[in-house]
C-alpha cells in the first residue's frame, strides 16, 4: 500500500474507533482495555472521557519518545488526540438524537452491543495495520518486551490486566465484554492483516 492508502486506513480507523466506542460505552456490556481505564478514570475524576485519553496517552507518549521512537508515526497523534473525543460527540448525539430504549432494553441493547464490537473490532485492526504509528497504549508493551526479552503475547497480556486493575481500583465495572475484546483483539487484528496484505 502506498503512503496515501495507509493514512487513509489510519484516519477511517481512528475514526471508527471514536464511533463505535460510543455505542460500546452506551451499551455498557465493556470496552477494550484502554477505554475501559480511561472511561474509568473519566467517570471517577468527571472529566470528559477524550481529556482523560489525552492525558493518560502524553504520560505513555513520554516512554515511547524515549524508547520507541520507531512506533511512532502521524496514527500515533491521530489516535491520542482523536478517539476520546470522537467518542464524547458521538454519545453526545447519541443521546440527544437516539431513543434510549435501544441502548437499555434486550435484545436491543445485546444487539448493539454485538455490532459495535464488530465494527470496533475491524477499526481498530485498519488502524493497527496501516503501518502509521502504534498508539502510546499500544507500544508500551511492545517496548517492555523488547527490553526485557519476554514474548510479547505475555507482556500484552499483564499489561491489559493492569489497565483492567486500575480500571477497577478508580471504581469502574468490569464486564464479560471486556474481558471478551481483550482476548479477541490480538486474533481480530491478525486476522484482517492477513487479508489486507493479500
Amino acid at each position: 500500500m502506498d503512503s496515501r492508502s495507509d493514512t487513509g486506513l489510519m484516519v477511517i480507523g481512528v475514526m471508527g474507533m471514536g464511533i463505535f466506542l460510543s455505542f460500546l460505552l452506551r451499551a455498557g456490556y465493556g470496552t477494550d482495555t484502554c477505554s475501559f481505564l480511561n472511561a474509568s478514570l473519566s467517570y471517577r475524576t468527571g472529566i470528559s472521557l477524550g481529556t482523560v485519553m489525552v492525558c493518560t496517552n502524553a504520560l505513555l507518549f513520554i516512554a515511547e519518545l524515549i524508547w520507541g521512537r520507531q512506533y511512532i508515526g502521524p496514527g500515533t497523534i491521530v489516535n491520542m488526540l482523536c478517539i476520546g473525543y470522537v467518542s464524547d460527540f458521538c454519545t453526545m448525539l447519541w443521546n440527544r438524537f437516539l431513543p434510549q430504549w435501544i441502548f437499555q432494553e434486550q435484545p436491543y441493547r445485546a444487539a448493539v452491543f454485538a455490532s459495535a464490537l464488530f465494527f470496533f473490532l475491524i477499526s481498530a485492526s485498519l488502524y493497527m495495520n496501516s503501518d502509521s504509528g502504534l498508539s502510546p497504549f499500544d507500544a508500551v508493551p511492545k517496548i517492555i518486551s523488547k527490553a526485557s526479552h519476554i514474548p510479547f503475547f505475555a507482556v500484552r497480556i499483564c499489561w491489559d490486566f493492569l489497565a483492567i486493575l486500575i480500571g477497577v481500583l478508580a471504581d469502574g465495572t468490569l464486564t464479560i465484554g471486556t474481558i471478551i475484546i481483550a482476548l479477541t483483539i490480538g486474533p481480530a487484528v491478525s486476522m484482517i492483516g492477513r487479508a489486507m496484505h493479500h
